[in-house]
């Protein structure tokens, strides 16, 4: 019975591990999908609503879980960076071998409060919800930004 039990915590583990390593890949594929080339990157640094950037962490990535409020990816790096403009946020994320950026509506970003995490950044992409811890100093400067 002992080892039935084992080896049911063992598959369940290595079934949990395979999903979350297919739902990075799917993200990883949605940013390449509608990644922004180099031009339009240089018009939107130089447009005139641009407002801020900010670096997030990325705190769960759907329902997989985290270790200690914060996302253990294996395939990209767990430090997302936002660019607020007026109409839209433009949403990084880096892997080793390169980075990729996409363009979020304003429609698709909310804040959600939490009662032990407190403020976080909720961003639903292509079927993908993730959730962003927001530093202390930022919560603020997020919020306005989004309810431009």
């Amino acid at each position: 019975m002992f080892v039935v039990a084992v080896l049911l915590v063992v598959v369940l583990f290595v079934a949990l591990f395979l999903f979350g390593i297919s739902q990075e890949q799917k993200l990883i594929q949605t940013f390449k999908d509608n990644d922004f080339s180099l031009d339009k990157e240089a018009i939107l640094q130089n447009s005139d609503d641009f407002a801020d950037s900010f670096e997030l962490t990325l705190s769960n990535l759907g329902f997989l879980p985290s270790y200690r409020g914060e996302y253990q990816s294996i395939l990209f790096e767990n430090k997302f960076y936002l660019e607020c403009h007026k109409t839209f946020d433009v949403l990084t994320l880096r892997t080793s071998a390169a980075s990729y950026k996409i363009k979020v509506p304003k429609s698709a970003s909310r804040i959600k409060s939490d009662l032990f995490t407190g403020k976080l950044l909720e961003i639903k992409l292509k079927g993908q919800t993730l959730l962003f811890r927001l530093p202390n100093e930022v919560q603020n400067a997020i919020y306005k930004r989004i309810k431009f």
